[in-house]
């Protein structure tokens, strides 16, 4: 019998946090979809807890609805371990989320330069570990500079992009070299735009208490405690980017704790940006530790499964698609998750459902809805449109 011929499929994959939609999603979206004449458009989308190690403003669902009601027909989770995390897990685990579902042909991105050959060379430059920019940065550090100091003046040394998401297409840019992925990448230059950061301080400015609009200070009752627990040094270093000076200097401040905010940035020092700390807390709270992140990273490549948060029911051939030629399980009904996975998988998804129920939860207690209306995983319904 002769083999069914598949019908080629362009797929184009966009890797966002959206936290939250503004124009420059809009912008990159439809420009990546004329940019690679894409059949259909995938966006890897952080859940409820990003990577400046703070909750999403909004929920993943909330998100992935304007996502798909903005042009993607199909928005995948990065799982926790990587959305939470800095740029190379986070670009990493993104990667390995778009190259597992076995149909994404591009990768779209945007950029302040919009110029893929310095983001090549930048690339090239940050992942060589005896080169000049490397060498440049060990300096810098040495010299007493901050990291991101450092940083900027490796970059200017070497003649290389250093705003924030040129190094982050970089890191892109990494990921792809070192997997040996065929997906090409497309850099999209940035349009000039209100940030996700400042719409972020305009929702917060005038958040009333029944809103579901989440922030860092939310968390700060569950820090509290998560902080009083922890015995010594090592009970916290063994949390992910929590090394054991920045435990000791935690356990040190302890008594001085005000809120999760507060505490961030009493603990920042010029060895530690408020970023990373926060993202230590975070961990620290969601019992995020170095140990599972290893193993995730060593064992699976930093992806073990696929969840769908939405899609577009136009979209019903991809879906096929993925579900036949993913190289990992494509858990569109979580209740079957135990019979696919192997256990350290299935602990780590569980994890990451609690911390979602966790977020649920919060939301709820803001909004006044009932706690038995948030239930704790496989029950969440898929966003369909």
């Amino acid at each position: 019998m002769a083999e069914r011929q598949l019908i080629p499929m362009r797929v184009t994959g966009i890797i966002a946090e959206c936290n939250p939609f503004h124009e420059g999603h809009r912008y990159l979206i439809e420009t990546a979809r004329q940019k690679t004449d894409a059949d259909y458009m995938i966006v890897a989308l952080s859940g409820d807890y990003v990577q400046r190690g703070a909750p999403a403003i909004l929920s993943r669902e909330a998100r992935a609805r304007t996502l798909l009601t903005e042009g993607a027909d199909l928005v995948l989770e990065i799982p926790l371990y990587c959305a939470a995390s800095g740029a190379d897990y986070f670009a990493r685990g993104s990667l390995a989320l778009l190259q597992s579902t076995g149909v994404v042909t591009d990768l779209c991105f945007g950029s302040e330069s919009g110029d893929l050959d310095p983001l090549l060379r930048a690339a090239s430059a940050i992942g060589d570990e005896t080169g000049e920019f490397k060498a440049a940065l060990r300096e810098g550090l040495r010299s007493g500079l901050t990291y991101p100091q450092a940083r900027s003046c490796a970059a200017g040394r070497c003649k290389l992009p250093d705003t924030p998401n040129d190094l982050l297409a970089a890191e892109y840019l990494r990921a792809l070299s070192a997997s040996g992925s065929s997906i090409r990448p497309h850099a999209v230059k940035r349009i000039s735009c209100r940030s996700a950061s400042e719409i972020r301080r305009s929702m917060l400015s005038c958040r009333q208490p029944e809103d579901p609009l989440l922030c860092r200070d939310d968390l700060s009752d569950l820090l509290l405690h998560a902080l009083f627990l922890a015995q010594t040094p090592e009970d916290l270093s063994r949390c992910l980017d929590v090394s054991g000076d920045l435990a000791g200097r935690i356990l040190h401040e302890l008594p001085f704790y005000d809120s999760f905010s507060g505490f961030n940035s009493r603990l920042k020092t010029k060895n530690y940006t408020y970023t990373r700390i926060s993202r230590a807390l975070l961990h620290i709270v969601l019992d995020m530790t170095c140990e599972d992140m290893m193993r995730f990273d060593e064992r699976h490549g930093l992806c073990g499964w696929i969840r769908p948060i939405g899609f577009r029911r136009a979209a019903a051939p991809l879906l096929r698609r993925i579900a036949s030629e993913s190289a990992v399980p494509f858990l569109d009904k979580l209740a079957r998750a135990g019979d696919v996975l192997s256990p350290d998988l299935s602990r780590l998804l569980m994890q990451e459902i609690r911390a979602e129920f966790l977020y649920d939860l919060l939301a709820a207690g803001r909004s006044g809805m009932p706690a038995g209306g948030v239930k704790p995983g496989p029950a969440k319904p898929l966003v369909i449109i």
